[in-house]
């Protein structure tokens, strides 16, 4: 155990030297101090929100889980947020507005960080409207033609999506809104556009939940947007050989040879030294999801 301060609060890291993925060597350590450098970049991202941590306590090749309810074992200056289940029960999730937390995190092993798309005051009102584009057999080019689709469509119906690799295999298209529908209504909305474009490209895109029914096309998803449910969080490392970032980028970068595991933990940093993050002012500018609600009315 080693105790470190990190801005005024006190924390036993552990097992530093230990190797989460081989491939590259990087350790826990490494992934400590990914989320602490990384913090003042992710933070407009976690913070006050309920978090649900995919942990990883002996490297991505180990046993894994995800964890929603935060742990009685917690240090007190960790913020949680009471929520309320479905069946009418509550729990306390973590909420990461600290760098000190998210360097706890890491150590107890958390890989990734899944965000509710809404904040702690205002839970079943989602600021944001995701799109999760799932290529069939690791075909990148599929979702990248997918994600420009959707980029036209949508600027047709004067919105400005954003995007976002995943570091896994797809593509987030997705839009900050207004806090003034609750989920079921902003999924609904969710749900028009992806049938819209399903019909409008049926040999291409897809609403089919089961796999069988794809048939080589890419998978329009909209599940992330409802209550209790997360999507990963911009800047977040991902459980893949290559140690992959969940990375925001231009629309433009999607002209490149980029796919969605090309930012890793180590060329991220050389990018946001070279490059304005593209998602900087992300919150600043939330659309009018009424504009889409008069539209799909037509």
């Amino acid at each position: 155990m080693t105790l470190t301060v990190i801005d005024g609060y006190k924390i036993e890291l552990s097992n530093q030297n230990k190797v989460f993925y081989k491939k590259l060597g990087v350790t826990k350590g490494d992934i400590i101090e990914y989320y602490q450098k990384i913090f003042p970049v992710i933070e407009s991202h976690v913070a006050d929100r309920p978090l649900t941590l995919h942990r990883y306590p002996d490297g991505i090749k180990g046993e894994d889980f995800y964890q929603k309810e935060a742990p009685e074992y917690i240090p007190d200056f960790i913020d949680t947020v009471e929520i309320e289940k479905k069946n009418g029960e509550k729990q306390y999730q973590i909420i990461c507005n600290k760098k000190a937390t998210i360097a706890y995190l890491a150590n107890l092993g958390t890989i990734s960080l899944h965000i509710w798309l809404s904040k702690s005051d205002m839970l079943f009102y989602p600021d944001k409207l995701v799109f999760d584009l799932d290529p069939p057999k690791n075909n990148f080019n599929s979702v990248r033609e997918a994600a420009f689709d959707f980029r036209d469509y949508l600027n047709e119906l004067n919105i400005d999506p954003y995007v976002m690799t995943t570091g896994s295999e797809g593509l987030h298209v997705v839009i900050p809104i207004l806090r003034k529908r609750k989920f079921n209504q902003v999924r609904d909305i969710a749900s028009n556009i992806t049938s819209a474009l399903e019909s409008k490209f049926p040999e291409k895109y897809t609403t089919a939940i089961r796999k069988h029914k794809r048939e080589g096309r890419v998978f329009l998803d909209i599940a992330r947007n409802a209550y209790g449910q997360t999507s990963v969080s911009p800047y977040s490392l991902r459980a893949r050989d290559e140690c992959s970032v969940a990375t925001p980028i231009d629309w433009d970068e999607l002209n490149s040879d980029i796919d969605s595991k090309s930012y890793t933990i180590k060329n991220i940093f050389r990018r946001l030294g070279q490059k304005r993050d593209p998602w900087k002012n992300f919150y600043s500018h939330p659309q009018k999801i009424e504009k889409l609600e008069k539209i799909m009315e037509k």
